[in-house]
């Protein structure tokens, strides 16, 4: 059958299936007739140009990757009045440099079946293969003057897509073609491109590549993510379950195993996808860095001492929830134990690092009992100021809140102690970096609920709430999407204390409503991105903060305690503090 008698029979089927006068697509190429079917499914007109426009992209390997074989290809086609032309994996024109411009479809411009009809490029994306169509199979009118090959070049670890190379030519300006030859030229270039972009992977990113398909296939269902600190890959069902703030809770726990290259397994209440369980694992890239592989299981059942939707909340939960601000496991937790300690008039120690909330929670606990005594552990008349307020009681009963109890000498412990015994119904909440003599002898006496509080970098999800929670509170202010995801994926070595100077530094500098990257201050970054300590620095600076309190402060008894010069003493303490750790 000649050109113009197949263009017209095809017309005549086309009309036919246009006006659903019949569905009998069998004199066509399957490929053909699927792409017509799924075409008319959409509501594409066959005689009108929506010319749909969507923002598209081709990552900066893949272009630079393809450039010359593109452009040696343009150059071929436009002798004879095609072109050469790149898509985006979601169907949009890409306007690459390299390339000559084409008139009829302008940068962004969707090929996709669903707004154009059939196509070389919307047709290889829905069959996920290279395909050709002659001009007559094309779907609307204005496109079938034309030959259109398309060849998908691909991830070589993974089965995504990373463009879409066209080819375009006029069949009044082509005469004898063997499009069969003409596509396989074409998945011969896509081919080189994708061998030539696997060359290009460093071995760093083929382990990580490798390591995260391991990781999927055995996970089945799971949502995965691999990540080096520059790049990350994620599986669909990561994609489709997890939010941005999501994303940036993971990337803080990522980080963290990068730095020391030990896994972790942490609990976490996602925004988009509620109660979840993150394992990671770190990937050995080379002998001085690590990837890290992150296996995040939606929907992990209510662990021990979280509350699963109860039908009445406890009495002073209400209130505590308007006081303090998360939404983690460690953090239900935590108010479930408070109100316990609340209800119950129990005695509290409350333990955590430096700037974690330790006297913020102490303060909400002791008022919540109708008043407190406040008193610092390190300021030397605290006995004589607690036995003048017992004394000033008539009922001998009260609240003391007796915060850093570690640093209290075991001989000013034992005078309270036993004050404590002397008469009375007084109850102590303690606050304390870690459990020491003087607050095992306190504890002997009142029999304190344990009530631990994590440092922000275990219960990230509780940052975006405390932040937002912060910038209300000095200013009526509200926090950019960018600044949250930043906030959430830094490390704070001092905990809630450093977030709330950051916040509300930048909450100073900025001139309106919402508070944006540029309004933090300019030693954020490299103070938090110093902040990372592996798990032997760790040790050693928890060894340094107990040896500094058994010492009551002394340097040299401290450097004794440990037995290192006083210079190395001095030296390790300067290098915490310059990574913002308070010793």
């Amino acid at each position: 059958m000649s050109a113009p008698s197949a263009l017209r029979y095809t017309d005549e089927i086309r009309d036919r299936f246009l006006n659903r006068v019949t569905d009998d697509l069998s004199s066509l190429r399957p490929v053909v007739a699927r792409s017509w079917r799924r075409s008319r499914a959409a509501g594409v007109d066959g005689q009108t140009d929506r010319g749909y426009i969507e923002e598209g992209r081709v990552d900066e390997r893949t272009t630079s990757v393809a450039a010359p074989h593109l452009r040696k290809l343009d150059e071929m086609a436009s002798d004879i009045g095609g072109y050469v032309s790149l898509t985006s994996p979601n169907g949009a024109l890409v306007k690459a440099p390299f390339l000559r411009d084409d008139s009829d479809f302008p940068p962004g411009y969707s090929l996709l079946e669903a707004s154009c009809g059939s196509n070389g490029e919307g047709v290889a994306l829905e069959e996920g293969r290279a395909v050709w169509l002659s001009p007559e199979e094309h779907f609307r009118d204005d496109m079938r003057g034309n030959w259109c090959f398309a060849s998908l070049i691909r991830d070589p670890f993974h089965n995504r897509v990373r463009g879409v190379i066209g080819l375009t030519l006029p069949a009044a300006r082509v005469g004898q073609l063997e499009p069969s030859a003409t596509l396989l030229m074409l998945e011969n270039v896509t081919s080189r491109i994708e061998h030539e972009i696997e060359t290009l992977m460093s071995a760093r990113e083929r382990t990580l590549m490798r390591e995260y398909l391991t990781t999927s296939r055995r996970r089945g269902a799971a949502a995965v993510i691999a990540t080096d600190g520059k790049h990350s890959i994620m599986n669909a069902n990561a994609s489709a379950s997890l939010e941005g703030a999501d994303l940036s809770v993971i990337a803080g726990y990522t980080k963290g195993v990068m730095s020391t290259g030990h896994g972790l397994s942490a609990q976490v209440v996602l925004s988009g996808s509620g109660p979840a369980t993150i394992d990671v694992a770190p990937v050995d890239l080379s002998a001085s860095s690590y990837g890290a592989v992150a296996v995040i299981r939606l929907g992990t059942s209510v662990g021990a001492g979280q509350r699963a939707c109860p039908a009445e909340p406890p009495a002073h939960e209400a209130s505590l929830r308007e006081r303090l601000h998360g939404q983690s496991m460690s953090f239900q937790r935590l108010i479930a134990l408070t109100n316990t300690a609340i209800e119950q008039r129990r005695s509290v120690l409350i333990l955590g690092e430096p700037g974690s909330g330790k006297s913020h929670l102490a303060e909400v606990i002791a008022r919540a009992r109708g008043g407190e005594l406040h008193l610092d552990a390190r300021h030397g008349d605290v006995c004589r100021r607690f036995e003048a307020a017992r004394a000033a009681h008539r009922e001998a009963s009260g609240v003391l809140m007796l915060t850093h109890a570690d640093e209290l000498s075991t001989t000013r412990a034992c005078d309270i102690a036993a004050q404590l015994r002397s008469g009375g119904d007084w109850t102590i909440v303690m606050t304390a970096g870690s459990p020491s003599d003087a607050t095992r002898v306190l504890s002997d006496v009142t029999g304190p609920l344990e009530i631990p509080i994590a440092p922000l970098r275990r219960r990230r999800e509780d940052i975006p709430l405390l932040a937002n929670a912060i910038a209300d509170e000095v200013g009526d202010r509200r926090l950019s999407r960018k600044v949250l995801s930043t906030l959430t994926d830094s490390d704070w070595p001092r905990n809630v204390t450093q977030l709330r100077q950051v916040v509300v530094d930048a909450a100073a500098h900025c001139r309106g409503i919402e508070i944006t990257e540029t309004d933090l201050p300019e030693g954020f970054h490299r103070v938090l991105t110093g902040g990372r300590l592996s798990r032997l620095e760790d040790a050693e600076l928890v060894e340094i903060r107990s040896a500094l309190r058994e010492a009551g402060g002394n340097r040299r008894l401290a450097a004794e305690i440990l037995e290192i010069g006083r210079s190395t003493l001095y030296r390790r303490m300067d290098y915490f503090r310059s990574r913002g750790f308070d010793i």
